[in-house]
C-alpha cells in the first residue's frame, strides 16, 4: 500500500481525512466526551452511578465477610441457662433481628436516600486524593482536547507541505500524544492516570478464571456486563486496529487481500463478542447449578454472541471482491445474520 493508498480504499470507500483509519481514534473521542455527559446527567437527575455498577462487588465483598465472622455473638451465647433464660433469649433475638433489619436498611438506604442529594453521583469521589476526582468537565475537556491533536496530528502528519507520511504515522502519532498525556507524572493529569488504570483493571477482569480453577463459581457481576457491551459497541475500533497492524507491517506496499489479512482484523472485531459469550456461559453454568429455570437465556445469548465473527469475516471479504460477486454472496451474509 502506497502512502497515498490507505484501507478505505480496500475495505470501504474513503478519502482523505475522513478514510477508514481515523474511524477509530475519532470513535473513542466521542466515546470520552459521552461518557462525560452521561456523568452530568446522573449527577443532575442525583443517580449514584458508581453505586449501581459496583453493586454486585459490594454485595459479593459483604457476603464474603459475614463467611469469616460469626453470625451473631449474642444468639450463639443464649441457650445455656435453660427455660428461666427464654425471656431473655427471644428479647435478644428480637433485638438481633430489628438491628440486622435497621442496618441492612441503613446500608441500601446511604447511597440513595440519605445521601441523595444533587452531588450523590459524585459522593464516592469526595474520598479519592486531591486531583484524582473523575468528574464530567474534565471527560469532555479532554475530548476536545483529543480532537484537535487529532485534526492538527492528521493535517500536519498527511499534508502536503510537511510530511506527507500517510495516515499510518498520523494515527501512531495520536497515541503516542495520548499516552504521553496520560503518562507524563504532572498534578494536572493524575484524574486521567487513575481513569486509565480503572480502564486497565476492568479490562483485566474480563478475562478473570471464573469457573476454570474450581468448581465454586463466581457469578459475573454487573460492571463487568457493563464494560463487555461498551466494548461489543467498539467492535469497529478493535478492527480497525488489527488492520492498522496489517497495513503498518505492509508498509509501503499494499495490504494483499489474502484470507488472513482479513480474518486476523474481523477476528479483533469480534473479541468483545467472545468476552460476552464467555460470561453468558459462566452465567449458565451458575444457574445450571442453582437449577434457575431462566439459564436457557444465557444459553441462547453466549450462541448469539459466539457467532458474530462470521458475519463480520464475510462482510469484509464482500469488500475485497468485485461488486458482481459481493452481491452473490449477500445471501449468506443475511443468513449468518439470522
Amino acid at each position: 500500500m502506497s502512502s497515498t493508498q490507505e484501507v478505505g480504499d480496500i475495505f470501504g470507500e474513503g478519502k482523505g481525512p475522513a478514510q477508514a483509519m481515523l474511524r477509530s481514534p475519532t470513535v473513542l473521542i466521542v466515546a470520552i466526551g459521552l461518557w462525560g455527559m452521561n456523568v452530568f446527567f446522573f449527577r443532575l437527575f442525583r443517580i449514584n452511578y458508581r453505586y449501581v455498577l459496583e453493586y454486585d462487588l459490594l454485595q459479593e465483598e459483604k457476603q464474603r465477610k459475614s463467611q469469616q465472622t460469626p453470625e451473631n455473638d449474642k444468639v450463639a451465647l443464649i441457650g445455656v441457662g435453660g427455660n428461666d433464660n427464654n425471656e431473655e433469649k427471644e428479647k435478644a433475638q428480637a433485638t438481633s433481628t430489628s438491628s440486622s433489619i435497621s442496618s441492612s436498611h441503613d446500608e441500601e438506604e446511604d447511597p440513595f436516600f440519605r445521601n441523595y442529594s444533587p452531588t450523590a453521583a459524585m459522593a464516592t469521589e469526595s474520598s479519592v486524593k486531591e486531583g484524582e476526582a473523575i468528574t464530567w468537565y474534565k471527560l469532555v475537556l479532554y475530548s476536545f482536547v483529543l480532537l484537535l491533536v487529532l485534526h492538527y496530528t492528521t493535517h500536519l502528519w498527511m499534508g502536503q507541505e510537511h510530511f506527507d507520511m500517510g495516515v499510518i504515522g498520523a494515527v501512531a502519532l495520536f497515541y503516542t500524544l495520548l499516552l504521553v498525556s496520560v503518562l507524563v507524572p504532572l498534578a494536572s493529569n493524575r484524574w486521567l492516570r487513575r481513569a486509565f488504570r480503572i480502564v486497565i483493571g476492568r479490562t483485566c477482569e474480563l478475562l478473570h478464571p471464573r469457573f476454570l480453577y474450581n468448581k465454586r463459581l463466581r457469578p459475573i457481576p454487573f460492571i463487568d456486563v457493563f464494560y463487555a457491551d461498551a466494548m461489543c459497541s467498539l467492535s469497529k475500533v478493535f478492527f480497525d486496529w488489527g488492520m492498522l497492524v496489517h497495513m503498518a507491517l505492509h508498509y509501503p506496499d499494499p495490504v494483499p487481500p489474502n484470507l488472513h489479512n482479513i480474518l486476523i482484523p474481523s477476528f479483533c472485531a469480534a473479541i468483545p463478542y467472545l468476552i460476552r459469550a464467555r460470561q453468558c456461559l459462566v452465567m449458565f453454568f451458575i444457574g445450571k447449578q442453582k437449577a434457575d429455570p431462566k439459564r436457557v437465556q444465557h444459553t441462547a445469548n453466549a450462541i448469539k454472541y459466539s457467532t458474530s465473527i462470521w458475519p463480520l469475516c464475510l462482510s469484509a471479504y464482500q469488500r475485497t471482491v468485485d461488486p458482481k460477486q459481493a452481491e452473490g454472496l449477500e445471501g449468506y451474509l443475511i443468513l449468518l445474520l439470522t
